[in-house]
């Protein structure tokens, strides 16, 4: 759902640090002469390794990273055809994510809980399965962008850690607290579809949500619930609904 989970648009951006390589100009570029395209030298440089020496292609990852530079030209030519919720790889996602503190720690706490790769996966998988309900590949990459851009890293983080926690036991909601969401755009189309089971998905909503409160400082707590409280019913009960399985 955003910079730490997709793949970039941008191939360039892996040689400079940059998950998506935002901002990214050459001195050519600043001084208003062309320059090849974005992983063009890169591009080469894969394709003499693949016809030279396909067990390095292979070994080194490069048939990956041949096929993001593959899929940065179909963006360039229409980003509308490329799917915004491709999975990053594992080991781009790690350093993306070693970028920051909240990032360094999740990584740390993945390793040691199985595995950093297969909570990943799971958290992907999350992310792809809400994002591709909110429309085509366009309303989708708005969605991921906007998420990026007004939801501080530190509560990104903390949503994946969350996504990856996975559900807990708790005590079904009181009559009240159902009422209380079911006031909500969202909560009233969401305690119709779930029945009888209603009060324990609401429970676990609000147990997620305090989670996830308690896990940032309240400025950042703030903007996130400002984020989601934007967000249309429908995208809202898609979040919904992923959190309480």
């Amino acid at each position: 759902m955003s910079n730490e989970l997709t793949t970039s648009e941008n191939p360039g951006a892996a040689g400079a640090g940059s998950a998506t390589g935002e901002g990214l100009t050459t001195g050519a570029e600043q001084a208003g002469f062309a320059s090849l395209p974005a992983g063009a030298g890169r591009k080469a440089e894969i394709q003499h390794v693949m016809r030279t020496d396909i067990d390095r292609y292979y070994a080194d990852g490069m048939d990956r990273e041949y096929a993001q530079i593959l899929q940065s030209e179909q963006a360039t030519i229409n980003p509308d055809s490329v799917n915004p919720t491709q999975p990053m790889d594992a080991e781009q996602s790690r350093i993306s994510l070693c970028s920051s503190d909240a990032g360094r720690r999740l990584v740390s706490d993945w390793d040691e809980m199985g595995g950093f790769r297969a909570h990943l996966v799971n958290v992907q998988r999350t992310a792809s399965d809400i994002v591709r309900t909110i429309g085509g590949n366009r309303e989708q990459r708005v969605f991921m962008e906007h998420f990026d851009r007004d939801v501080p890293e530190t509560a990104r983080i903390a949503t994946y850690a969350e996504i990856a926690a996975g559900p807990a036991y708790v005590m079904p909601a009181t009559p009240n607290e159902v009422k209380s969401f079911e006031a909500t755009p969202a909560g009233s189309v969401l305690v119709a579809e779930w029945g009888s089971d209603a009060a324990q998905n609401v429970a676990q909503l609000r147990a997620r949500a305090k989670r996830l409160t308690d896990a940032l400082d309240e400025d950042d707590a703030h903007e996130f619930w400002f984020w989601l409280d934007e967000q249309t019913p429908a995208t809202a009960a898609a979040i919904f609904r992923k959190l309480v399985r």
